[in-house]
């Protein structure tokens, strides 16, 4: 029975914020170590992965000078194919299969945009590469619309 009020008296103690000061009530995010920062209207909660990892990328270039780079891996969405080259074979957009290791096929193109772009949409973790057949000077772009 002693030990009642001295129990009543440490559960009553508030418990310090992570960082800055944010009410208690509030949802909020930050990295150890640094201020939290407190979900608003003008901070609204990040999306995307952890807040201290790089921010997601919105633009890849998959293809430069008629080179095509490595697999990209996207956040997710809607993204815009824009493609430009001097002279047209086939430039194919290729998404990672099921197994882990076929690049198949999504969207293949043989002559110049003329509507600013193909739209493709890909669920996040999809991986994307481009591949280049009978072109010169090809330059691929893929980027995220923004929602």
């Amino acid at each position: 029975m002693l030990l009642a009020p001295a129990l009543a008296a440490a559960q009553s103690k508030p418990v310090a914020s992570p960082g800055a000061f944010v009410p208690q009530n509030a949802l909020s995010y930050g990295t150890p170590g640094s201020p939290a920062t407190a979900v608003t209207p003008a901070t609204p909660l990040p999306v995307g992965g952890t807040v201290s990892v790089e921010p997601r990328r919105e633009a890849f270039q998959l293809a430069s000078g008629n080179t095509a780079s490595s697999p990209a891996t996207l956040f997710g969405g809607a993204y815009v194919l824009t493609q430009g080259c001097t002279t047209y074979g086939t430039v194919t957009l290729r998404y990672r299969g099921p197994d882990g290791v076929t690049m198949i096929g999504m969207v293949s193109k043989t002559a110049a945009d003329s509507g600013g772009g193909t739209v493709v949409s890909f669920g996040g973790g999809a991986i994307v590469d481009v591949s280049l057949s009978g072109t010169a000077g090809c330059n691929v772009a893929l980027s995220r619309v923004p929602q």
